[in-house]
Parts: C-alpha cells; sequence; structure tokens
C-alpha cells in the first residue's frame, strides 16, 4: 500500500471558538493516519519489540480552508524519502467536496529508545514503507539565522503534556507558540502556516519558556518563536506562524 487514506468526522470537542478544526487537533489527526499506515506498512510493534521508535524532528502545515464541525474529512498519506536515521511523509488533506484544503509534511528521526540516540533505519524498514518520490513543499524555513528575542512566557509541564514516549507530545509545543501571539492578530487573523524543528526533548516537570518576535512580512503578521529552557541556555523547539486576515 503506497499512499494510504484515511476519513475523519469532526467533532464539536475538536474546534475552537469560531467552530472550526483547532490547529493542535490537526496535528493529532494527521499524527493517528501517519500512525495507522504504519502500523499496516512496516509492523510497528515489531519496532517496539526491537527498542526503535520514530521521533519527529520537523513539522510544515499550510492551511487553505479549516474543517468545520461534523465536517468529514479525507487524508491522504504517504511516505516521501527515506535517508539515513530520517523519514519523510507528506499528508494532503480532502473536504467532502474532494478538494485539497490541507498540505503538510513531518520529517522522522529513527531512534534507540533506550539510548535515546538516532541510528541508521535497518533496510527492512526502509523497504517495508515502499516510498513514492513526491512531495508537497519545494522548500523549508531556514532557521539557522539566529534572531534575538526578550518576551517570553514561562509554563510547567503538566502530566497531560507528556506522550507514551514519555516526553512532551509535539503538539503542545505548538500550543506554547500560539499563547505567545498577541490577542488582536490570533482573534482577527487566521493561522494560515507553520513550521516547527524540534531540538531537544522536554519531560514532565520541567519549567519551559516560550518566545515570539515578529518578522517583516507583506500584508500578513508572521512571527519567529522560540521555546526554551529556564535558563534560556537550552533550545528545544524553533518555529514560525503566518497569520493572514
Amino acid at each position: 500500500m503506497l499512499k494510504y487514506k484515511k476519513t475523519f468526522v469532526i467533532p464539536y470537542y475538536e474546534i475552537d471558538k469560531n467552530k472550526v478544526l483547532k490547529p493542535t487537533s490537526l496535528l493529532n489527526i494527521l499524527n493517528e493516519a501517519a500512525f495507522e499506515h504504519s502500523s499496516i506498512s512496516a509492523k510497528i510493534d515489531k519496532m517496539k519489540e526491537m527498542n526503535y521508535a520514530w521521533m519527529i524532528n520537523r513539522w510544515k502545515v499550510y492551511i487553505n480552508k479549516y474543517p468545520t464541525a461534523e465536517e468529514k474529512i479525507t487524508i491522504e498519506t504517504w511516505t516521501s524519502n527515506i535517508d539515513r536515521f530520517y523519514a519523510e511523509r507528506e499528508f494532503l488533506v480532502f473536504d467532502e467536496k474532494d478538494e485539497a484544503i490541507i498540505k503538510a509534511s513531518i520529517i522522522w528521526i529513527f531512534v534507540d529508545i533506550s539510548k535515546r540516540k538516532p541510528i541508521k533505519i535497518p533496510e527492512e524498514i526502509q523497504s517495508a514503507y515502499m516510498m513514492i518520490n513526491e512531495k508537497v513543499f519545494n522548500d523549508y524555513f531556514d532557521f539557522k539565522e539566529k534572531i534575538d528575542i526578550e518576551d517570553y512566557i514561562d509554563f510547567q509541564v503538566k502530566r497531560s503534556e507528556i506522550d507514551y514516549n514519555n516526553h512532551v507530545n509535539n503538539t503542545v509545543y505548538l500550543n506554547w507558540m500560539l499563547e505567545t501571539v498577541p490577542d488582536e492578530i490570533y482573534n482577527n487573523y487566521k493561522l494560515r502556516e507553520f513550521e516547527i524543528l524540534y531540538k531537544k526533548e522536554i519531560k514532565y516537570g520541567d519549567k519551559v519558556l516560550s518566545g515570539i518576535k515578529e518578522l517583516n512580512y507583506g500584508s500578513g503578521k508572521k512571527f519567529y518563536h522560540s521555546i526554551v529552557n529556564s535558563d534560556k541556555n537550552v533550545n528545544h523547539a524553533i518555529g514560525i506562524t503566518v497569520w493572514e486576515k
């Protein structure tokens, strides 16, 4: 099975005050489709027995139209590339009219859970995914430029934010970033695009700071985000959000 399709009906508890799907809930749904596809094609249970796992390295998402409550959507996903430690997966989300409304890409790192270190993806795992050389994005934001941030909000990691790998779930980072966006932007603009680069895992009980800085960007709004530890000497994640009216 090269491409996998999964249909979801958007429940009311996953929508925001505008009655559309929350961005964090979108990531959860995309992850669910990816997990189901992997379970079918790559025998996830066997990976667990060997103490291997996939950890998210990067998200990029573009939302042309948000699904609404009770709307039925179809997610199409496939593996587009595997290179040493990394694997890339693509997503297209279609509405009830079969129009593509969202596209997304995720990069995973293959790790040895006990050592918490990346390892080369075994040939057996690589062949099971049956790659399709087809990507939904041509480029990613270049996070190499150092951007200084002065405005931060602090968060204490809660039990409910820890996932099955015993670290903070990837969607929580997006929540922390969105909390720093000014009310005027959050209430009057739509989050059109975002990217997150995960750098160092966060554990239960940690205290983190979420920082934001506005960047120059045409008629819309663009923000640079950074999640750091309380001493600001460890960068856990960096991101970009793009907002349009």
